[in-house]
């Protein structure tokens, strides 16, 4: 039985190139599809955290200067005298 004629290999090469680059194509719009969802998603958290620090400021009495007051000399307060934190005596030195 006569079989149909071969393809030629380069031919055959160059669809399956055109096929990966399709391939490539529709995965890098689907990328950008997520990362555009997912950077909607991020500012809709940024947003609930946001009005959930603005109820609790509320619900505390505090104005948002004497909470960012009490947060300053919270920080002051932590920071070591020497200026470097120093290692400790077990933790390897980098």
């Amino acid at each position: 039985m006569p079989r149909g004629k071969k393809k030629d290999a380069s031919e055959t090469l160059e669809q399956q190139i055109q096929s990966l680059q399709e391939n490539i194509e529709t995965y890098q719009r689907k990328i950008a599809k997520a990362k555009a969802k997912k950077r909607e998603l991020e500012e809709r958290k940024k947003k609930r955290d946001i009005e959930a620090l603005y109820a609790a400021l509320q619900s505390s009495g505090m104005s948002a200067a004497e909470l960012l007051r009490m947060l300053k000399s919270r920080k002051e307060a932590e920071k070591p005298a020497g200026g470097d934190t120093p290692a400790e005596p077990d933790s390897p030195r980098r």
